[in-house]
């Protein structure tokens, strides 16, 4: 049986060699997160997207922001056709889905804002209703929540702000169908809805005042 003694003793070597394997655990160097396990690679970019390149439109030089004053001659040789730029009359549409056409003066002040027009030369309700589908897409985000029907403030108020994309027929163009925006015009055989979306994601909301 242990005297007193030898318990005190055999109480501190252990209280000892605790306090030595504590220390050396702790002493040991901790790895990070990221030198336990190999460096995640860095996300690449696929080659190409698959809704394929950015649909631009061939781009066009600026012909100027003039506006024409009541009664000035609107005979303007546009170098575009629809036009893209140049001079214009500063009146807005009424509506983002049109029956009729828009003059070329009302285009270019419409695309000058920042808005972009998609027209057709055909007589085709499947195209125009296409595109209108399209269209509405973006111009539901420039009405009230809920409403079907815009007011005529509410469709030039998109407009003023570079917000609209309306749809219109345009029989003067040699092109089915036409999409422009300032100083950009792409045109189409049929209604391409990714290359449309490329295109007005591209270009809408970039007035040029």
């Amino acid at each position: 049986m242990l005297n007193a003694a030898a318990v005190k003793h055999r109480l501190a070597l252990l209280v000892l060699v605790t306090a030595v394997v504590a220390g050396c655990a702790n002493s040991r160097p901790t790895a990070s997160p990221s030198a336990s396990s190999s460096p995640a690679p860095p996300s690449a970019a696929p080659a190409s997207s698959p809704a394929g390149p950015a649909f631009l439109g061939t781009s066009y030089p600026s012909q100027g922001h003039t506006h024409l004053t009541p009664g000035e001659p609107d005979d303007f040789i546009y170098n575009s056709n629809p036009p893209t730029s140049g001079p214009h009359r500063e009146i807005f549409n009424n509506a983002f889905l049109s029956a009729t056409s828009l003059p070329s003066y009302v285009q270019v002040h419409l695309l000058e804002h920042g808005n972009v027009l998609l027209q057709y030369s055909c007589i085709c309700p499947d195209v125009a209703a296409a595109l209108g589908q399209i269209a509405m897409q973006y111009d539901k985000l420039a009405m009230p929540s809920g409403e079907l029907q815009p007011s005529t403030a509410e469709v030039q108020n998109a407009e003023e702000q570079g917000r609209a994309v309306i749809v219109a027929p345009y029989p003067h163009m040699k092109s089915r169908i036409a999409v422009s925006a300032w100083t950009h015009l792409g045109t189409l055989s049929a209604v391409d809805k990714q290359k449309i979306e490329s295109f007005i994601n591209a270009h809408l909301g970039n007035p040029t005042e």
